[in-house]
């Protein structure tokens, strides 16, 4: 068998090699929350009301523009001309501006603020009593002075609506953050800086539900033993070293070992790993099923099989995309 030949010179190489940990790195692009608004290419940001909606359409519109797949952007982003008047609809008529732009859809919503200061105990601080002729402090004294937290909360809704008028995405949410803040220091905390970090946190949920995300992930390898036959121990147990100066390499190992190892989990489950590498996604669900028939509890075949449904997901939502732009 080719690994046995690997194994001295893998074990007189290792030292000199930089490590990674035991891991396959998998890398891909993976769905997003929901798939109708793929449906849509370019997306006008208009008319959010309320204390925070300028702060959360800023937000949004940040995070979308971070949706960048292989080198273009997922979302054409403009800003239309709020609505005028108090009227809070979610009717496609109430913003013809935008439409008239060309936009695909029209995301519009509503960010509410609440805060209030309520009290927060004490906290023990040195003050100086006593000063010299010089003015340095000769005498200090441990004093309780009073707190507050300030308690802000964000209540964010939003929708995405299509040219065509079509409910494409909805999301709202209750969203609170606290500060503490003492007698002793300089000032209180900000409202807006923490109607910004609550928004930040919306935003960027809406830019997981909206548009795919490329993931480069390092997933851990199986290491157990279990089900290998004791002469092939030793070349798994090079494999594993493997893994941390050259993946091909090891992948090449665990597929020799499977034959003589069909019921060892982690066999199975490390050439998976190395298909999912290679994008052979359906190789890679074959053997994770096949892991799963010996151990059906094991988690991580699971996991597996969950990050190929999210590709092949991903795929498709990329081609409703497409359909999009040639319409």
């Amino acid at each position: 068998m080719r690994a046995w030949l690997l194994v001295g010179g893998i074990l007189a190489g290792l030292g000199s090699a930089p490590l990674r940990a035991e891991t396959i790195p998998v890398a891909g692009i993976y769905a997003a929350g929901t798939d109708a608004p793929s449906r849509a290419r370019s997306i006008a940001i208009a008319g959010f009301a309320g204390r925070g909606g300028e702060r959360l359409a800023f937000a949004i519109d940040t995070a979308l523009r971070g949706a960048v797949i292989e080198g273009r952007p997922w979302f054409d982003l403009t800003f239309a001309e709020p609505p005028r008047g108090s009227t809070y609809t979610y009717d496609r008529d109430a913003d013809p501006a935008a439409y008239r732009g060309g936009a695909d859809a029209v995301m519009r919503g509503i960010a509410d603020v609440e805060w209030r200061d309520t009290d927060s105990g004490t906290k023990e601080v040195e003050e100086c009593v006593t000063r010299d002729d010089r003015g340095k402090c000769s005498e200090k004294k441990k004093i309780n002075v009073p707190c507050r937290a300030r308690n802000v909360t964000l209540r964010p809704e939003l929708r995405l609506v299509s040219r065509e008028g079509e409910l494409l995405y909805a999301k709202g949410d209750v969203l609170t953050t606290s500060r503490r803040f003492c007698k002793d220091e300089d000032g209180s905390p900000s409202v807006d800086s923490m109607v910004e970090e609550l928004a930040r946190g919306f935003a960027n949920a809406v830019r997981r539900d909206l548009a795919p995300e490329f993931r480069d992930e390092e997933i851990r390898v199986l290491e157990s033993r279990d089900g290998v036959t004791k002469p092939d121990q030793a070349i798994f147990r090079t494999a594993l070293r493997l893994t941390k100066t050259d993946v091909s390499e090891a992948c090449a190992v665990f597929g020799d070992l499977r034959a003589n190892n069909p019921s060892s989990v982690s066999i199975l489950f490390n050439i998976s790993l190395c298909m999912e590498r290679l994008g052979e996604l359906e190789a890679a669900t074959q053997l994770y099923d096949e892991a799963l028939a010996i151990s059906p509890r094991k988690a991580e075949p699971r996991e597996g099989l969950a990050r190929i449904a999210s590709r092949l997901r991903a795929k498709a939502q990329r081609q409703l995309h497409e359909d999009a732009l040639s319409r």
